[in-house]
């Protein structure tokens, strides 16, 4: 075989010349990794050009191949996918839109902070500043789907407004933000990628107070990046009737294997929608949404029917994903559940983004979360250098993703080792989080227990870092800096 692009011959069967195509691209991939001088342009170039080539070459082999053993692997996919399904079923057909008595005309109205848990919140020290500067205008939910402990003893007499604590659900000191009268609601059944019945329940429990008006989604990782002064005074004073999502941008390829490998090539945002191009009402999102008290009714009233929806998608988008699907129900659920009541009550345009206007659905990304490549060419670009991309996947040996069926990338050690699916923060340097803390975002996630925020030579804790940053933000800048996408496309514009 010569090296040479432009001599390189291919011959053989499809997945023959799938093979010699991905041992071509290792080959320059090597090149470039070796050399990156004033030629790696060129060489750029070339890698691009046979890259495209190979992604026609894989679409083809994939329309016209078969797997012998196609039939089993469909069955697991299948049995995954049912399971997933079923878990969240059988969650949201417990809930109903709770019946409340409208909110006393002087009371203050509250965000509330629903918080998704294994047990534990890893930055309680952070968020105990944040609350610490909070009036009565806000409340806490936590669904702990491994909890260790019991909150405590169930009690009712949380009552301001009309709003109160629900039947069933605790609080107390030895639950996480306990000081600040958190709710320890009653755990749901959750599995991986079965979460959206916990979400439901979670907006169930906050429906009870009629006080809540907005109800913001947080994982156990989160920290904020604004004080609650700016969060409340977002929320509430300029947008209580709107909700935030955030979504993602389309995918080129119906393989989900495929555009990876296109966005890895072209160091692209690997956080692609795949939904979208089956029905235009199932959209892919981030799943850390802000919802206003209606859209949050919504969802709630419409869970049952919105999964079923989205499974139709799920179950035949990124068919190359042999043992699992592509997303979860999360990260489509909730809007498909908003698009579906505008469809069913016969309000909608029929044009989903016309109908996101009419619904009062901003899109708006307030939680920041790293994604391979998604910021690339962007002040908060964070990406590793093409070397050390290189040399992880040459230390495991597994460029076989370009060729090898078999080869489960999205369970592979490599994917972990690049960290970015999504990425996590062992560090962080005092520059980058002051970039986050100055754009539109409120809060951060996938920042690890006992981060070190480095500043000059030394290390402060994110417990001290951030109550000064937050002291600092431009709020004025800050509000007419949030992203559309968490992506290069979606910088900040005026809004």
């Amino acid at each position: 075989m010569r090296t040479g692009a432009a001599n390189f011959i291919f011959v053989g069967d499809g997945h023959q010349r799938l093979v010699q195509l991905g041992s071509l691209l290792l080959v320059l991939h090597g090149a470039w990794g070796e050399s990156l001088n004033a030629t790696a342009s060129s060489q750029n170039r070339s890698i691009t050009r046979w890259a495209e080539q190979f992604l026609v070459l894989r679409d083809e082999e994939d329309r016209r191949h078969r797997r012998p053993h196609g039939e089993d692997a469909g069955k697991e996919r299948s049995r995954y996918m049912d399971e997933k399904v079923e878990v969240d079923i059988s969650v949201v057909r417990q809930f109903r839109v709770p019946p409340v008595m409208p909110v006393w005309p002087t009371s203050q109205r509250q965000v509330a902070f629903l918080f998704m848990l294994m047990d534990s919140l890893d930055f309680e020290d952070v968020w105990d500043r944040f609350f610490a500067e909070a009036t009565d205008s806000y409340s806490i939910y936590m669904h702990r789907a491994d909890r260790k402990q019991d909150g405590g003893a169930r009690f009712a007499d949380r009552f301001g407004g009309w709003g109160g604590l629900p039947w069933g659900h605790s609080t107390s000191a030895s639950l996480p933000l306990g000081r600040w009268g958190a709710i320890d609601i009653a755990g749901v059944e959750t599995r991986w990628c079965a979460l959206f019945g916990a979400e439901v329940a979670l907006l169930a429990a906050a429906l009870q107070d009629a006080r809540n008006q907005q109800f913001v989604f947080l994982s156990h990782n989160t920290v904020p990046l604004k004080s609650y002064s700016y969060v409340y005074r977002q929320l509430i004073f300029n947008s209580p009737s709107t909700s935030k999502f955030c979504f993602a941008d389309p995918a080129f390829h119906k393989a989900a294997t495929t555009e990876t490998i296109r966005n890895e090539l072209r160091r692209q945002c690997v956080f692609r929608d795949f939904y979208r191009g089956h029905n235009p009402r199932t959209i892919k999102h981030h799943q850390w949404v802000v919802l206003s008290r209606e859209h949050s009714e919504t969802v709630v009233r419409r869970a049952e029917e919105a999964v079923l929806l989205w499974r139709e998608s799920w179950e035949v988008v990124a068919p190359d994903l042999l043992n699992m699907g592509e997303g979860c129900s999360d990260e489509s659920v909730p809007i498909t559940a908003l698009l579906f009541d505008l469809a069913d009550t016969g309000r909608s345009t029929g044009n989903t983004w016309a109908d996101l206007t009419r619904l009062g659905v901003e899109q708006q990304c307030l939680t920041y979360v790293l994604w391979r490549h998604c910021f690339s060419e962007s002040e908060l670009d964070h990406a590793a250098s093409v070397t050390k991309d290189l040399s992880i996947a040459l230390k495991h040996g597994q460029f076989r993703m370009l060729t090898d069926r078999e080869f489960n990338f999205f369970k592979s050690a490599i994917k972990r080792e690049l960290n970015g699916y999504p990425a996590t923060f062992e560090s962080v340097s005092m520059d980058y989080l002051w970039k986050l803390v100055n754009q539109g975002f409120m809060f951060a996630r996938k920042f690890a227990k006992g981060i070190r925020v480095k500043v000059g030579s030394g290390v402060v804790p994110l417990s001290a870092a951030l109550p000064v940053l937050w002291d600092s933000v431009d709020e004025e800048h800050a509000a007419t800096h949030v992203w559309t996408r968490l992506s290069t496309d979606g910088q900040p514009r005026a809004i």
